[in-house]
């Protein structure tokens, strides 16, 4: 791409022989469609291209990050790092750059959205829940990322994704859905509106019932939070290295019907092929048969730990933060919703989880609450509707042995809070689950 190759040209120029560098830039194409009241109301995309900096040398490290068009002037940019390297602290944890047989060349062209197929996805959406209100969006993404360092290193790669995320509402209830894919062709927006339309229609009118500890069956959005929680605060090398990592490696830690697996191989995989050291991902074993098997590593903490390091540096985020999962795969079992259903004598059918924060990063204990599309479960069939429950459960418990009766059949893209994309999970049926309270307490 003309851009970087321009931009990389300028900067070599100005890089001194005796320090290691690693230079990187993000160029993205986002956009974004929004509709409320059964309308789209914004129509917007932008382009950016963010450059990052990082100068190695004498024991000390210094990085920046730059648009690129607050870039003036090539010289000075690679002045004002060298000399704030200069005032640095010394940086024990230094891992060295990433070497030159690890490059990638992943660099496509692919296809740019237009606001046009956004529109109809949209009316799709819309028009499966005619006598509700909709609101939502629908977003599509195109990264190029490209890095080079003094190593020989010279790496790219390219990902696009795209997703339709809506909410229908009623005057006492509300029921959402999403999916996401590589390509917006990909995406059925027909499908998510006529799951939301019904989980909005079947909640109408819900009830209060007691806290206490139910059987649960979970859906794919609430699957994805209990995930990437444990993937970021547990599964994370540097949650292990402070010390506030529950994850035991090579014990049976999680039930045996758990198996999580990192794709980026895989050709539905939305996340880039390298990770943001520009060495080539590989799909990767993370939880075989209930048995943790690594943590996501950085260069930083393989070097600390001395482990193989399982390159999941994280695009936009310090080195130092530690290895994020970005392709997160839970694999099917063969259980319906309807047979997982059918089984539970009195339990909770909960859609998603919203506002969930950690109390115990050692536990893993996370407080939370359900929201757009919750059932009362009993004799093996939904019969209510219920209304908002605080949670309080150890993530860890909750997989654990015994505690996950049945793995959903079908698996898809889900949304979390720390971003889309990240997770394709299945449902799961759950022997207990830890509900406090109200939305009070």
């Amino acid at each position: 791409m003309n851009i970087w190759r321009e931009l990389l040209g300028d900067l070599q120029q100005h890089i001194p022989n005796s320090v290691e560098c690693e230079i990187k830039m993000m160029h993205s194409k986002n956009a974004l469609t929004r509709f409320a009241n059964s309308h789209i109301h914004q129509n917007v995309d932008e382009e950016s291209a963010d450059v990052f900096l990082t100068i190695h040398k004498g024991g000390k490290t210094i990085s920046r990050s730059k648009n690129i068009t607050g870039i003036k002037n090539s010289k000075e940019f690679v002045k004002e790092a060298l000399e704030s390297l200069e005032q640095s602290p010394n940086d024990t944890t230094w891992a060295g750059l990433t070497g030159k047989t690890e490059s990638y060349e992943g660099f496509q062209e692919k296809h740019e959205a237009n606001p046009e197929e956004r529109a109809n996805l949209v009316r799709d959406f819309v028009s499966e829940g005619k006598d509700m209100n909709a609101a939502g969006y629908c977003s599509t993404y195109l990264n190029n990322f490209f890095i080079w360092n003094t190593n020989g290193l010279n790496s790219s790669d390219t990902s696009s994704s795209a997703f339709i995320d809506g909410i229908f509402r009623t005057d006492t209830s509300a029921g959402s859905s999403h999916r996401g894919a590589v390509n917006i062709n990909n995406l059925d927006a027909s499908e998510t509106g006529k799951e939301a339309a019904k989980l909005a229609v079947d909640s109408q009118n819900p009830i209060d019932i007691d806290p206490g500890k139910y059987e649960v069956i979970l859906g794919h959005e609430a699957v994805s939070t209990i995930l990437v929680f444990l993937s970021v605060y547990g599964l994370n090398a540097k949650s292990k290295i402070d010390g506030m990592s529950p994850i035991l490696l090579n014990e049976n830690q999680f039930d045996e019907k758990i198996n999580l697996f990192d794709t980026p191989e895989d050709d539905e995989s939305i996340g880039f092929k390298i990770d943001a050291s520009g060495a080539k991902k590989y799909n990767l074993e993370i939880i075989k048969n209930g048995v943790p098997k690594t943590y996501f590593h950085t260069r930083r903490t393989s070097k600390e730990l001395n482990m193989e390091n399982t390159h999941h540096e994280f695009f936009g985020a310090d080195d130092y933060f530690g290895g994020i999962g970005t392709n997160l795969n839970l694999n099917n079992g063969e259980t319906s919703q309807n047979d997982m259903i059918s089984s539970v004598k009195k339990g909770i059918y909960i859609n998603e989880f919203w506002y969930c924060r950690v109390l115990d990063p050692i536990t893993q204990v996370v407080t939370g609450l359900n929201r757009n599309g919750s059932f009362l479960i009993e004799n093996g069939k939904i019969t209510k509707p219920i209304g908002r429950l605080r949670f309080t459960q150890s993530f860890i418990t909750s997989l654990s042995q015994g505690n996950v009766i049945s793995v959903g059949d079908k698996s898809r893209y889900a949304d979390s809070e720390f971003g889309e994309g990240m997770l394709k999970v299945p449902k799961l049926h759950l022997k207990e689950f830890n509900f406090t309270g109200g939305v009070s307490g």
